[in-house]
């Protein structure tokens, strides 16, 4: 089977710890419900894009789903006679907000085009260049193709315009509503901070690597509501729920 991962070189990001049962199963549901909804209405308007099996790696780690690393497509194999492309998904994806994530899907339906018509549309030992091809592809669901191409990745960054966007807002709407229910679980499944008063001040972290970024707040700011790192794009968690890197420990010793 062919991998047509594009971004392989994406660092790993470790497991935190186990989530609750009713957090992972929060986490499958709505994902696997958005991204299928989502793909057969793409799959509507145009037909020629393969059928998908979603689903959700071990880590919730956000990522950009323009750069081919949340949205990856792995497998590619026949499933009832079908041919199906295999989209991995992070629950911490749904985060970056219903626009991103239609155009990342919308960038797949791209590469399900190629598949379906035997085109070459990447190249490369890693398979990241996208080439003129893709960018014939990309315009046909409605990206804009860069003028020129980048470096590495060629023709592979296609935004969503404002015009092609409104004609998925119902879609976007409906991934921005399953990104609220997400956000809710991961924070009702955070164990709640060990120890202290109160009011005392706690650490929470992120999930930015090789060291996630900290900072000290109180149970009622916390409990407000979720708290995103602008860089990973995860949720902060209490410090004492995480197990964090030696080299974050080392330097906060």
């Amino acid at each position: 089977m062919s991998d047509l991962t594009l971004f392989a070189d994406t660092p790993t990001i470790p497991a935190g710890p186990p989530q609750s049962p009713a957090a992972s199963v929060v986490h499958g549901a709505v994902i696997i419900s958005a991204i299928e909804t989502a793909w057969r209405e793409i799959r509507r308007r145009f037909d020629s894009v393969p059928d998908i099996s979603v689903t959700t790696p071990p880590t919730a780690s956000a990522q950009d789903p323009t750069k081919c690393t949340a949205l990856r497509t792995g497998r590619r194999f026949v499933r009832d006679g079908h041919l199906t492309m295999e989209l991995q998904v992070s629950s911490a994806t749904l985060t970056l907000g219903g626009r991103p994530m239609m155009e990342g899907l919308l960038h797949h339906a791209a590469h399900g085009l190629a598949l379906t018509r035997g085109i070459a549309d990447v190249s490369g030992g890693d398979r990241r260049w996208h080439n003129k091809k893709y960018g014939n592809l990309a315009r046909e669901v409605g990206l804009v193709p860069p003028p020129r191409a980048a470096r590495v990745i060629g023709m592979g960054r296609c935004p969503l315009s404002d015009s092609e966007a409104r004609k998925w807002a119902e879609v976007i709407a409906a991934l921005d509503g399953a990104a609220t229910v997400q956000l809710q679980a991961t924070v009702q499944a955070v164990a709640p901070p060990r120890g202290g008063r109160s009011g005392s001040r706690f650490a929470i972290v992120c999930e930015c690597t090789p060291v996630p970024r900290r900072q000290q707040v109180t149970p009622h700011f916390y409990e407000q509501g979720p708290l995103l790192c602008g860089v990973c794009l995860a949720v902060f968690r209490p410090a004492d729920s995480v197990v964090l890197p030696a080299q974050s420990a080392g330097e906060d010793a």
